[in-house]
């Protein structure tokens, strides 16, 4: 496995790491017509407004907190094409979220979202595990495509996916009170059996929490074709879980 440490800063990059423009344009394009961007606000369509950068230079820690929503685009997501990868210390592309952001999307609290779920049948020809989740931006038929294809692969890799965690679940996640992106019915867990994560795992003598993964890119490419990323390539992993965040791959192919 390759280490994945951070991306050095270009010309075209503030100094927090993220190119404005870029990160600015993945996340209209992503969410396409529900809010606007001009300069330092994001302006909703019910006339809401939020900031996009606070002007802060948060630490690691202060990324996973209290993060604004510039703050999302700060370390540029890996693709499965990039192969095995262990991440580096605190490279957490994906767990940076921006809470109030994600309550505008998908509703702030567990009514409103579950004004929009439904019920997924994953793997529908190997054992019709429901599985409940949102059907904004079309998450729900993105689940199903993946399904479909899932179950049709070869037992090696299908098994994979034949003890699914579950998608919605209102809650915070653990050790924090920030809410888990299973709350707004945008995240799915592949398989309980096979999942690795961090905080099951002791640090080393270096202090630095040892890499493991099961699952193979394979799936993982799956996910990523409907707009899914994966928390196995997060330093903190939790190898099962995906959740839908088309700005991140969208803005790492404007970073090519």
């Amino acid at each position: 496995m390759v280490l994945l440490a951070a991306i050095p800063l270009s010309a075209a990059q503030g100094g927090d790491g993220v190119d404005q423009a870029d990160a600015k344009a993945a996340l209209l394009e992503a969410y396409p017509g529900l809010f606007t961007i001009s300069g330092n606000t994001v302006t909703w369509s019910d006339g809401a407004t939020m900031v996009w950068d606070d002007g802060k230079t948060p630490t690691p820690e202060e990324l996973i907190k209290s993060p604004d929503i510039e703050d999302m685009f700060h370390y540029v997501y890996p693709t499965a094409s990039a192969g095995d990868l262990v991440p580096d210390v605190d490279f957490d592309p994906g767990r940076i979220r921006n809470e109030a952001f994600f309550k505008k999307l998908y509703g702030a609290s567990a009514a409103a979202v579950g004004h929009h779920l439904t019920s997924v049948k994953w793997l529908p020809k190997l054992g019709k595990y429901p599985v409940r989740i949102t059907s904004l931006f079309g998450i729900d038929a993105r689940l199903s495509q993946i399904s479909n294809a899932l179950q049709d692969m070869p037992v090696d890799t299908s098994r994979f996916g034949l003890k699914p965690g579950g998608g919605f679940n209102w809650r915070v996640i653990a050790g924090t009170d920030q809410l888990s992106v299973h709350s707004f019915g945008a995240a799915f867990d592949i398989n309980v059996g096979y999942s690795d994560y961090w905080f099951w795992n002791k640090p080393d003598d270096k202090g630095r929490i040892p890499f493991k993964n099961r699952i193979p890119l394979s799936i993982v490419t799956l996910f990523e074709g409907q707009g899914f990323i994966w928390g196995g390539r997060w330093y903190h992993y939790d190898t099962m879980h995906f959740e839908y965040r088309p700005e991140l791959l969208i803005y790492k192919e404007k970073q090519r």
